[in-house]
């Protein structure tokens, strides 16, 4: 590696993106008080950033090319620290959405696929596949770190002084930019399709947020009618959940419908659809989707395991990834050394089987009596998440001219949002149903608890369950007034519900692991470090 200025700026600006989208998981309860809102309200302010996020990536990408990739990742490193820095002063929810949701969401889009774009700019051979597996790497630390760099300041400091870390962080990365190739200067710049970024924004936005709303509203019959000024919505007894996803896939049937058009008059596009012919790139995105949905639902799932099982407090759940966290950075550094003496699709194949392996020990370890100790193997799933992180990214921008980067970067990254948003939506979803049909099980079998209460708790159970911790659980019980032998039954069936549950998503994540485990079989046979050393092949 020669020259390190450019990686460490840009893993450094990709680490705070990355961790924003978890570090305030673990302030919710304070964030209700300091904002004066309600826990409804904070998750719409997580989920609108989360939209935000995938609708504008394509755009992103785009304006790498229209303006220039480094103007643009600058300009979006503006507007993401004006965000942090409102969000740092906001006393209420509205200003939070605007600084966080909002102008985080904007920042954070404009930025990713400019990184890989100005990685590719920067280095080539061994050197740009060691930088991207020490990008993929910094991304999963960083989401691993959240939790306990939230916990830190929220319980030592103060939450805002998170946001106000990551303006730190950004003004240094706003300094080191030197580092960063310059924008080339050319007699003509492709105009921008406003069209193509209207359908964008409308048909992804609409898509992520119906599945960010399935947890509440259900997945496709409604649990409880969708409401917009007193009207409620919930055509034929469906959730609101796929009648916006439906909306949203009819809207981008449309813009791909567009974009085919403008490249039919050979006019500036969005994107160009023909660069799906690319040979292997639609197994590569796809491959890559289901990766981000491995991971996104396993930070989920592991976090929350330790928290409502053993009752960890956010610092000590933080700590308890480390292993994880730390084996998939040595890992991703490892894979990337291995670049040029294996091919990418073989190292990808065998971090899957890791992974796999690791995911089915962490499953098979899962009782009610289970200790932290034995949820080591998380380590073990780490190394296989690492190695393919220091493989896949590189591999699919391989598989393009680099003069199409930006927008392949573009592409490929609203595909990683919305693997993000699927993974996390879908395990919670199952995890909840799994806790229902447990909870049932349990009641309707107890010889404890009395025939003439096991209807009403059934009927709660189906109206409003959700996980949650043993003292939560006495908490709730001790309020409403439960008997003790029947609290005691009930938290002994909660304890073997919720381990089940669990269990399941374990089980669901190891089958999207098995999945993208068979879609890597269709990966191209290719050394990274030759594929970059054989760009001019491309007109590079």
């Amino acid at each position: 590696m020669k020259s390190w200025g450019a990686l460490v700026t840009l893993s450094l600006a990709y680490f705070i993106i990355v961790i924003d989208t978890t570090i305030m998981n673990v302030s919710i309860s304070v964030l209700v008080v300091d904002l004066n809102t309600t826990v409804t309200g904070i998750q719409a302010a997580i989920s609108i950033y989360a939209m935000v996020m995938a609708s504008l990536m394509l755009i992103g990408g785009r304006l790498s090319d229209v303006i220039g990739s480094k103007r643009t990742f600058l300009i979006g490193l503006i507007i993401y620290s004006v965000g942090t820095t409102l969000a740092s002063l906001s006393y209420s929810l509205p200003a939070m959405v605007v600084g966080w949701s909002v102008l985080e969401g904007v920042g954070a889009a404009l930025m990713i696929p400019t990184v890989q774009v100005l990685l590719r700019k920067k280095y080539s051979g061994a050197d740009l596949a060691f930088s991207y597996g020490i990008i993929s790497a910094v991304a999963a630390v960083g989401a691993a770190l959240g939790p306990i760099v939230g916990g830190f300041f929220t319980t030592y400091i103060s939450w805002r002084w998170a946001f106000r870390a990551e303006l730190i962080i950004a003004i240094i990365v706003l300094i080191l930019a030197r580092a960063l190739q310059q924008d080339e200067r050319t007699a003509t710049r492709p105009k921008f399709d406003y069209v193509g970024g209207l359908l964008s924004i409308v048909g992804w936005s609409s898509i992520v947020l119906g599945i960010l709303l399935a947890q509440q509203y259900g997945f496709f019959l409604a649990k409880e009618p969708f409401v917009i000024g007193g009207l409620e919505i919930a055509p034929l007894g469906l959730s609101i959940s796929p009648v916006m996803a439906g909306f949203g896939s009819l809207v981008i049937m449309l813009l791909f419908r567009w974009e085919h058009r403008m490249e039919e008059q050979n006019k500036d596009g969005l994107f160009k659809p023909s660069i799906l012919k690319s040979p292997y790139l639609k197994p590569g995105i796809a491959v890559r989707f289901v990766q981000m949905a491995i991971t996104a639902g396993f930070l989920y799932v592991f976090p929350l395991m330790l928290q409502l099982t053993f009752e960890y407090n956010a610092m000590q759940t933080g700590v308890a990834l480390m292993p994880f966290s730390l084996s998939l950075l040595v890992m991703a550094v490892i894979g990337a050394r291995l670049s040029s003496r294996f091919y990418a699709n073989r190292l990808i194949i065998v971090g899957f089987i890791i992974a796999v392996v690791g995911l089915v020990s962490i499953g098979s370890s899962i009782q009610p009596s289970i200790t932290p100790q034995e949820l080591a193997m998380g380590s073990l799933f780490g190394l296989g998440l690492g190695l393919i992180a220091s493989q896949l990214l590189n591999l699919i921008l391989s598989l393009v001219p680099p003069k199409q980067t930006a927008e392949t970067a573009g592409l490929n990254s609203t595909f990683e949002q919305m693997g993000n948003a699927i993974g996390v939506a879908l395990i919670g979803g199952v995890m909840l149903g799994a806790l229902t049909i447990g909870l049932q099980g349990g009641i309707t079998a107890s010889a404890i608890i009395p025939d003439q209460a096991k209807a009403p708790l059934i009927n709660g159970v189906e109206e409003s369950v959700q996980l949650m911790s043993d003292t939560q659980l006495g908490e709730a019980l001790a309020a409403a007034g439960a008997q003790e032998t029947i609290s005691i039954e009930m938290l002994d069936i909660y304890n073997l519900a919720r381990t089940g549950a669990f269990k399941v998503a374990v089980g669901l994540l190891t089958f999207f692991a098995l999945i993208a485990l068979i879609l890597s079989l269709w990966l191209p046979k290719r050394k990274l470090v030759e594929s970059e050393q054989k760009e001019e092949a491309f007109g590079g």
